[in-house]
């Protein structure tokens, strides 16, 4: 801490909780962040260093007992943002990707065993990416169409199973079976007749019926290949089997269902309703996040759930979001208590979605 005139000044990196503000604290913008008597807790401590603020004036009675010194603040490291450069990359990799799995899964349709090898090599040049830039995810849905999506949902799903079990501290040996396991949770659909995959409108309960069993025929066909280890045959059986019970095929129960088919279940709804599909458009990642949050009870896995939501949207300060009454604006801070509801920042101001419940991102713009 040091002195400037008559007021104590603290740098935001020598954090010291307690402290009431002797001034209103703004935003490089112009908005009020803090106004004066603010007392500073980790969490204000956070936000000022979000919004890269440097230091702040202090109140003289609530600096007492706090060490003095007239050393200048750090520079400020540079943050690393993803280029547009490297989004086109990312982009044009995954197109590949997409495209070379269709190509593979032919063989497959016509009774060949899956070639590993060759899938591994589609999938691994994007883990590397997505490992480096982990926002991407949060806009995997804008490299979507409808025409393609049955293998863009699952070169995503293998993507973000990938990075569920790095969040979980799996062992590192197995995130790349993990990654398969979401790559090829669909397999089992080259056995159903594409009338049904193809049919625009609502399934009949017999179609319905038909099409469950991909789950059934996924598991038959990895388990007839070699590379790919058991869970990832019993992500593909399960993926669609919920804690409670009431999924299928079998019905299973949390207690009873593989690690990896609970975390590519997540995975595949968190990607499916951020994707525009025939009979559904997308939901915003955040919108679709908090119903992901809604369903880890009695659904999903809750502590995957909350892995994954606190692992996206930790990376999101900066992303250019669009909101619910159409307001532009840049999130700016994100309150791990409440991911899904972060501050951002539009014209000036600041707006704390985690008060303003009235309000929700609808869609991502810019990571």
């Amino acid at each position: 801490m040091r002195r400037v005139g008559t007021l104590p000044i603290i740098h935001v990196k020598n954090a010291t909780v307690g402290v009431k503000l002797a001034e209103d604290v703004n935003t490089m913008l112009g908005g009020l962040l803090f106004p004066k008597g603010t007392v500073l807790y980790e969490r204000e401590w956070e936000i000022l260093e979000a919004f890269m603020i440097e230091q702040v004036h202090v109140e003289e009675a609530h600096a007492a007992g706090v060490e003095w010194s007239d050393d200048q603040p750090n520079e400020p490291q540079p943050v690393s943002a993803q280029t547009s450069r490297e989004k086109q990359s990312f982009q044009q990799s995954f197109s590949k990707a997409v495209a070379t799995l269709k190509n593979l899964m032919v063989g497959v349709e016509g009774g060949q065993n899956i070639p590993v090898m060759e899938v591994r090599e589609v999938v691994a040049p994007l883990l590397r990416q997505v490992q480096d830039q982990p926002e991407i995810l949060l806009s995997l849905n804008s490299m979507s169409r409808i025409d393609s999506y049955a293998y863009e949902h699952s070169i995503a799903v293998g993507l973000i199973s990938y990075m569920i079990a790095k969040w979980l501290k799996m062992p590192e040996k197995e995130w790349m079976q993990i990654a398969l396991a979401g790559t090829l949770l669909d397999v089992g659909k080259t056995r159903i007749d594409r009338r049904i995959l193809q049919k625009p409108g609502k399934l009949t309960p017999d179609e319905f019926e038909e099409m469950k069993k991909h789950t059934v025929y996924g598991y038959q066909i990895i388990k007839a290949s070699t590379g790919l280890n058991e869970g990832v045959a019993l992500a593909a059986l399960q993926h669609h089997e919920r804690e409670d019970g009431s999924g299928y095929p079998l019905g299973l129960t949390g207690s009873k269902l593989h690690p990896y088919s609970k975390i590519v279940a997540v995975a595949d709804v968190y990607h499916a309703m951020c994707s525009d599909r025939v009979y559904q458009k997308a939901l915003s990642s955040y919108l679709v996040a908090e119903q992901l949050l809604q369903d880890s009870f009695g659904k999903l896995d809750p502590h995957i759930v909350h892995t994954f939501v606190n692992g996206i949207t930790r990376f999101a300060v900066g992303t250019v979001v669009e909101l619910s009454d159409g307001t532009i604006g840049k999130v700016v801070f994100t309150d791990r208590s409440q991911p899904t509801r972060p501050m951002v920042e539009t014209g000036g101001r600041i707006i704390n979605l985690a008060e303003s419940r009235h309000l929700s991102i609808v869609k991502v713009i810019k990571c």
